[in-house]
């Protein structure tokens, strides 16, 4: 669209120093090595060349620098649907573990009410007040003692 707005700037500054310089009689002469005469132009034919190149020059840039837009557009594009993918993938792990967490919760509170059954169960089968024989500290009936193989005499 840039392109087509400076093209149309280009004709319409071309129109308007065609009007106003047209009968000027100002003209250049161009020497360059190598010619065998110098090029005489206008004066108004030279500012219409150097202002017709300008906008040209103006427009392959602005068509350049869109098109270069364009890519990094579409590239970014493409960057962004690879991380909504990899995020959608991160969302269904997430989901999956939160149910894995909300089983092994259950599996847990299962657990933990079969433990307190059990403890339950083994309170009722050793009162706490009947102290058993063997305790696990090795005392035989509240009495501690070393055994050695001598006798006390």
């Amino acid at each position: 669209m840039r392109l087509i707005k400076r093209l149309i700037e280009l004709a319409v500054v071309v129109l308007i120093i065609s009007l106003f310089m047209m009968n000027k009689d100002v003209t250049v002469q161009i020497t360059y090595f190598g010619l065998s005469q110098p090029v005489t132009l206008a004066f108004w034919e030279l500012v219409t060349i150097c202002v017709s190149l300008g906008i040209i020059i103006a427009a392959i840039g602005d068509f350049i620098t869109h098109y270069k837009w364009l890519s990094e557009r579409k590239r970014l594009l493409k960057a962004d649907q690879e991380h909504q993918q990899v995020v959608e993938n991160l969302n269904k792990d997430i989901r999956q573990l939160h149910a894995e967490n909300a089983n092994l919760r259950q599996d847990l509170e299962q657990k933990s009410a079969e433990i307190d059954s059990l403890k339950a169960a083994k309170e009722q089968a050793f009162p706490t007040s009947e102290k058993p024989i063997f305790s696990e500290t090795g005392e035989l009936g509240g009495l501690s003692g070393e055994i050695t193989g001598k006798t006390d005499k």
